[in-house]
C-alpha cells in the first residue's frame, strides 16, 4: 500500500493551507499567475512550503493549481511557460522542502485545479482537450516526484472525472479529489448542480482514494457537509475550507477568521467523520499550527 494511504489509516492527516494568500503577502500582484513563481521566485515557494511543514502539516501541495496548459495560456500575461517544465520545477521545490525537513512521514501532493473553461453548452471545452491537459500536467508532476495527486476546487464533476482518468493513465499513486460547493436552501451543490451524493458515487467509482470538498465554504459552513458526506460513503474524506468570507480592502480580498476558531471547526469535521483536513483561501501556517495543536490533543 502507498505510504500516504497507510498513514491515513493510522491517523487524521493534516494538509497545508493557502498558497495564494502567502504569495500576495510577499509581492504577488493582481493579474500575475502564482504558478509562475516556481520559476520567478523559487526561494519564496521553498520558504512557504517549509513554514507549513514547521506548522505541522503532514501533506504539502505543489504550487501548480493553475498549471495546465489551458489555464496557463489564459493567466500568464507575458506568454505561458512550458507546462511540463513548470510542473516539474514546482514539484522539485516542494520535494526539496520535504527533504530538508528534519521529520519524516510527510507527503507531497501534486496539485491539479480546474482548467477555468466550461464544457458545452456553457463553454467550448472538449473532453479530449481537458483530458490531454490534465494528462500532461500529471505526467510532469510524476516526474517531479509527488507522492499523491490532489485534484481540487472542481466545480463540474465531469471535469473532475477527466482529471482522475488522466492521472490514472500516467501514475498508480493515490488520487484525492475535492469538489467546491456552495450551501443552498436545498443543500450543498457545485455551481453546475453536482450534489454530495453524486460526488460520493461517481468519484469513488472512478478510482479516487479520497474525496471531499474545498474552497467556497467557511469552516463553519463545511461542518455539516462533512457529516453528510460521511453518511454517503466509507471512503476517506478531506475538507479544506476558507478562512471565513472574504472582504475587500484596498482592492484585495481579506480573510478575517481567527486561526483558533478555524481549528475548532476543523476538529468538529474530524468528529463528523473527516479523515483529513486542511485550509484553503486565506489560511496561513498560523491556521495549520492551530489545527495541529488540537489534533495532537485529541
Amino acid at each position: 500500500m502507498n505510504g500516504f494511504l497507510e498513514a491515513l489509516r493510522e491517523r487524521v492527516m493534516l494538509f497545508d493551507g493557502g498558497m495564494g494568500s502567502m504569495l500576495i503577502a510577499v509581492g504577488l500582484v493582481d493579474g500575475e499567475a502564482p504558478d509562475e513563481w516556481s520559476i520567478k521566485r523559487p526561494e519564496v515557494l521553498l520558504d512557504v512550503h517549509t513554514k507549513y511543514l514547521e506548522a505541522g502539516a503532514d501533506v504539502i501541495q505543489t504550487n501548480t493549481f493553475g498549471a495546465t496548459s489551458i489555464k496557463l495560456a489564459a493567466s500568464c500575461r507575458d506568454g505561458a511557460p512550458e507546462t511540463a517544465a513548470l510542473n516539474i520545477r514546482a514539484a522539485k521545490i516542494a520535494r526539496q522542502a520535504l527533504d530538508e525537513f528534519i521529520l519524516g512521514g510527510r507527503f507531497l501532493a501534486g496539485d491539479i485545479g480546474p482548467t477555468g473553461e466550461f464544457f458545452p453548452p456553457m463553454g467550448t471545452l472538449s473532453v479530449d482537450a481537458a483530458r490531454n491537459a490534465f494528462r500532461e500536467q500529471a505526467a510532469a508532476l510524476e516526474r517531479g516526484g509527488v507522492d499523491l495527486y490532489l485534484i481540487e476546487t472542481m466545480y463540474d464533476i465531469r471535469e473532475a472525472v477527466e482529471a482522475i482518468r488522466a492521472v490514472k493513465e500516467v501514475s498508480d499513486k493515490p488520487v484525492v479529489c475535492e469538489l467546491t460547493m456552495e450551501r443552498k436552501k436545498k443543500g450543498y451543490f457545485t455551481i453546475m448542480g453536482d450534489s454530495p451524493e453524486k460526488a460520493a458515487e461517481i468519484l469513488v467509482a472512478e478510482g479516487a482514494a479520497v474525496i471531499g470538498a474545498n474552497c467556497s465554504l467557511t469552516s463553519g459552513e463545511m461542518i455539516d457537509l462533512a457529516g453528510e458526506m460521511r453518511s454517503l460513503t466509507e471512503a476517506p474524506l478531506l475538507f479544506q475550507p476558507n478562512a471565513g468570507k472574504p472582504e475587500m480592502a484596498g482592492g484585495k480580498a481579506v480573510y478575517r477568521q481567527d486561526p483558533e476558531a478555524f481549528a475548532v471547526d476543523l476538529i468538529k469535521m474530524v468528529e463528523a467523520g473527516a479523515s483529513a483536513v486542511g485550509g484553503c483561501c486565506g489560511t496561513t501556517p498560523d491556521f495549520i499550527r492551530a489545527v495541529r495543536a488540537r489534533l495532537d490533543r485529541m
